[in-house]
């Protein structure tokens, strides 16, 4: 069976995703290189990098942290869990929960190459709507 969901059904379906794994009030912990994001058990389910461990062009980067993606990924069929739109609307709902203005994020999203299955990273600008460069 194919299921197509539209962007705005897309952005929905995490939204309630989001609050029924973590709960509908996300708390933060301000530091000066990093700020982790955390349920509202106390869990930290993202992290965000301030100064070092940013991608280039970016001021405030969104590290979604394994287990999170693992979560997310059990309740969303592999074929919707599309990048840039995945990247877009997680970092609008962190912003909307706790207003911190975050430019970019960063997650590792699973994929498989000649039937192998494995990890791959994923950075996105979702200000300037690109991939930012690498650091060489």
């Amino acid at each position: 069976m194919n299921v197509k969901l539209t962007k705005e059904q897309y952005r929905r379906v995490i939204f309630k995703l989001m609050d029924a794994l973590y709960g509908p009030e996300l708390s933060y912990n301000k530091g000066n290189d990093t700020v982790p994001i955390l349920s509202n058990d106390g869990e930290e389910i993202f992290r965000l990098y301030l100064k070092g461990g940013r991608a280039l062009g970016c001021k405030k980067d969104l590290f979604v942290l394994g287990d999170t993606t693992d979560e997310i990924n059990y309740f969303i069929p592999k074929s919707e869990f599309r990048k840039k739109l995945f990247a877009k609307t997680i970092v609008s709902y962190v912003n909307e929960k706790i207003n911190l203005n975050i430019d970019c994020i960063e997650f590792w999203f699973p994929t498989t190459t000649k039937g192998i299955e494995h990890e791959k990273k994923y950075n996105f600008n979702v200000v300037k709507n690109k991939k930012p460069k690498e650091k060489k």
